[in-house]
């Protein structure tokens, strides 16, 4: 008996038909896009899936990309013998001198798509995600042996940005996208019914995912293109040397 030959679904095959359907998890999607990247040595492309599956925490901030970036309203929790307040939105101003300019209404998420994806869909409906403020329980320690604090009693219990769960989702979508956008464009540089595309049309498709980060550099090739055969390395932008910093856990 012959068996019909069955050809092997290949990982863009797998990405295509994802990011057609919403309910494929965005991590998966990522994993083949990291595939992709990793057969035609695409060094950019695998840093960005990479960062996006586990997140930008271990990175300077000025690599996160701009969809990342985002404003919230900064929130504390408090109470005094007398009352209990919670959710009650504040300014930046009424933080400790010694932030001023460095703790601000606008901020960049860190984490990776599939944290992403979890705080969105564990949040109560009309509840923020609450997301600490860096160095929180210093600042809370400050604020509430403060003179101004400490004569009405008052104790701050949580310091956080308080984040649509709505924006995060935006995040998300940014994402994927963007992963869209690549097989798109792949797809256009590729002759009909071919599977497997070279390195060099792996090459091409990254340059038209525009991601730009905090310094405003794109996550590209370098021009000219340049592409990397098996074995080989390719040419991506030059990092930032700032050093790393920690970002905090949502509450």
């Amino acid at each position: 008996m012959t068996w019909p030959f069955r050809r092997e679904i290949q990982p863009l095959d797998r990405l295509e038909q994802g990011v057609l359907d919403d309910s494929t998890p965005l991590a998966s999607l990522l994993r083949h896009a990291l595939i992709i990247g990793g057969r035609a040595s695409s060094e950019p492309l695998q840093t960005w899936a990479l960062n996006e599956l586990r997140g930008y925490g271990g990175s300077p901030e000025s690599t996160i990309p701009d969809y990342r970036r985002i404003k919230a309203p900064i929130q504390a929790d408090s109470h005094s013998p007398f009352w209990q307040r919670q959710g009650e939105t504040i300014s930046a101003v009424h933080l400790p001198d010694f932030t001023r300019g460095k703790i601000t209404e606008d901020i960049a998420i860190p984490y990776g798509v599939g944290e992403l994806e979890s705080m969105v869909s564990r949040t109560p409906h009309g509840k923020p995600v609450c997301l600490s403020l860096h160095g929180a329980a210093e600042l809370r320690a400050v604020m509430s042996a403060s003179e101004k604090y400490r004569r009405e009693r008052i104790v701050i219990d949580a310091l956080y940005w308080a984040v649509s769960p709505v924006v995060l989702h935006g995040i998300v979508d940014q994402v994927r996208t963007r992963l869209a956008q690549f097989v798109a464009e792949l797809r256009s540089t590729m002759p009909t019914g071919t599977h497997k595309p070279t390195p060099e049309q792996v090459q091409r498709a990254v340059q038209h995912i525009i991601i730009n980060t905090g310094d405003n550099s794109p996550v590209t090739v370098t021009a000219p293109m340049a592409y990397a055969e098996s074995g080989s390395a390719a040419v991506a932008t030059a990092g930032t040397t700032e050093p790393k910093r920690r970002w905090p856990w949502s509450r």
